[in-house]
């Protein structure tokens, strides 16, 4: 009896030593000027339970605009690619310059071997054809995790 619970300890013990958040700080170049795309991202992954938190400017801005704690990270839906890539996608209203409020769709996708990542946004409910986009790199960090 005694080995069979050190043998499920040590089962429990692996299973969440695998489902192990991954931290990401990400620097972003926007290739346009407009603002839509932030310089600096802060992602937490966790691709064993498919979960991920995402963290930038532009999620103060929204958090902001809505009434919520600044410093409050966004929930992002996780997809892992066919090609190995982490999927990244999250959702935020942001005010533009005027007193008008947009929808924005932001999707990054970073490759956890080289940690490049790419990011655009786009603009659903307002049919706009301005699709921003930023390229980066991104370094894994111990701290800060979003969970």
């Amino acid at each position: 009896m005694k080995q069979v619970i050190i043998a499920t300890s040590l089962a429990l013990f692996a299973a969440t030593a695998q489902a192990e958040v991954r931290n990401y700080e990400c620097s972003v170049h926007s290739i346009e000027a407009q603002g839509w795309i932030p310089p600096r991202v802060i992602l937490s992954i966790d691709p064993e339970n498919k979960r991920a938190r995402a963290f930038d400017g532009a999620i103060i801005s929204a958090n902001e605009l809505a009434g919520r704690e600044e410093n409050t990270p966004v929930d992002a839906r996780f997809k892992s690619t066919r090609k190995g890539e982490y999927e990244v996608s999250w959702r935020i209203t942001l005010s533009s310059n005027s007193t008008r409020q947009f929808r924005v769709n932001y999707t990054a996708k970073l490759n956890p071997e080289t940690n490049k990542l790419n990011m655009r946004a786009n603009f659903p409910m307002d049919g706009l054809a301005n699709r921003p986009k930023g390229d980066g790199v991104c370094k894994l960090v111990s701290k800060p995790s979003l969970y």
